[in-house]
């Protein structure tokens, strides 16, 4: 068995990327959400996919979202995913973007306790794996 004090912490890993994901990781480093959108339907989109969610068409683009929506749902999450050690507890939320689409994220600088349903929260980044990649939480507006 080890010892929690002296095993070694892992970080946070990096999102795994793919050819279909690979814009929307390579965006964030820059500090932007990047969201899918079906032209044909003219709405928004997530996850990543290879063909439309609403018309069935390869008719998708990346767009940047605005990166501000609602909390939706949440849990205070007391045992972390690796890499999330120092910062259990955590708040771990749905989060609904003024685009319509609904995506999981943790919620950050804010005491739990003060967390409202349709409480408005912006995007924000936060440092993975080595560093050089920045994964999407959000922080109340």
């Amino acid at each position: 068995m080890s010892d929690a004090k002296t095993e070694k912490k892992l970080p946070h890993p990096a999102p795994p990327a793919s050819a279909l994901t690979q814009p929307m990781w390579d965006a964030a480093r820059q500090g932007k959400l990047l969201l899918q959108y079906d032209r044909k339907a003219g709405r928004f989109q997530f996850f990543p996919r290879p063909l439309a969610l609403y018309s069935g068409t390869d008719e998708v683009e990346w767009r940047e979202a605005s990166g501000r929506g609602k909390l939706y749902a949440w849990t205070l999450v007391h045992v972390p995913v690796r890499g999330l050690e120092d910062a259990a507890p955590y708040v771990s939320a749905a989060v609904e973007l003024d685009e319509g689409v609904r995506l999981m994220a943790r919620i950050v600088d804010c005491d739990p306790k003060t967390l409202k349903p349709g409480q408005r929260v912006r995007v924000a980044w936060d440092k993975v794996g080595d560093g050089s990649q920045a994964m999407y939480v959000f922080r109340p507006e």
